[in-house]
């Protein structure tokens, strides 16, 4: 295990979760997204003592076990460090049982938890909320972005040397091959943030789930895939619902139309992610619902 440079004073260390490394002149660190717990973040740790370098900050870029999960782990190595997130990702980071209830829309069940956590995973308490904006840690001015969308507590960071950690606001294109039903809390909130980060000024984008570094030329033909996956899905939508179905149905025949591959937690992943669509084309009055011999159907309206 070693630290990738990017530019400047900015590195990232590779795994399943890419975790963002910031170093200052006196050897301190700001890390982001520490992934998951377990061997890894051991082997960061002791990585981080064979170079001398002190971990001082973490920013969870949003509120997912994969990136946040090696918070408590490195903060009982380190119990100086200060955990920063949002408002709204400190919630479900400091109460994971939440995120469950969300993605079922009631109370969690083992089938779900069993998919989502890790068992050996310590508890994680945030200590600063951080808002869209300038963070100032050790003198040095970053940047926050606000990129709701793939969940309620979403951020980028943009280090000073004009590397952008956007969290899963963006994936590796291998990835989006495969699976490009893209995990969204918010469809709306998400086209816009491809849309704040399309004309931020940066150099570098650090995919959090990818294999390599994308310029700014890279990361707008990426936005571009993302959005092309968005509105494919809510074209198939408009088109399947030119006959009233419920969510159940409708669901079944986006997966087998595209072919996806599922478990317990990813089914109920495609759920969230169509009815954020559901809500999405509602806002812009493209879809409606009656009820019909006990069962609520959607059907695209006529104009």
């Amino acid at each position: 295990m070693k630290l990738q440079k990017v530019f400047g004073n900015t590195y990232f260390i590779k795994g399943g979760t890419n975790t963002g490394v910031y170093l200052f002149e006196n050897k301190e660190a700001l890390l982001i997204d520490p992934g998951l717990s377990g061997l890894r973040p051991k082997n960061m740790i002791n990585m981080f003592e064979n170079e001398k370098i002190i971990p001082k900050y973490i920013v969870n870029t949003h509120e997912h076990e994969d990136h946040v999960g090696a918070s408590g782990q490195i903060k009982n190595a380190y119990p100086e460090i200060e955990i920063l997130a949002s408002e709204d990702a400190k919630l479900f980071m400091e109460r994971p049982e939440l995120f469950s209830d969300f993605i079922l829309g009631g109370r969690h069940n083992k089938f779900l938890t069993e998919k989502l956590f890790h068992r050996n995973t310590e508890k994680i308490s945030v200590d600063t909320i951080i808002c869209e904006g300038k963070l100032q840690k050790n003198g040095v001015d970053f940047e926050v972005i606000n990129l709701k969308g793939h969940t309620s507590g979403s951020i980028g960071i943009l280090t000073p040397d004009g590397v952008l950690f956007a969290g899963d606001l963006l994936i590796g294109e291998e990835t989006l091959q495969k699976y490009d039903f893209l995990f969204l809390q918010d469809v709306g909130k998400y086209l816009k943030s491809l849309d704040v980060v399309e004309k931020l000024n940066f150099d570098y984008l650090v995919l959090a789930h990818g294999k390599k570094v994308l310029d700014k030329k890279d990361t707008i033909l990426s936005i571009e895939k993302h959005r092309q996956a968005v509105y494919k899905y809510l074209d198939q939508i408009i088109e399947n619902l030119k006959v009233p179905m419920n969510i159940e149905t409708l669901l079944k025949k986006i997966i087998k139309e595209n072919e996806l591959t599922y478990n317990y937690k990813e089914y109920y992943f495609f759920r969230t992610s169509l009815v954020s669509c559901i809500s999405y084309l509602a806002d812009l009055d493209k879809i409606d619902y009656t009820l019909e011999d006990s069962d609520l159907l959607y059907y695209t309206k006529i104009k």
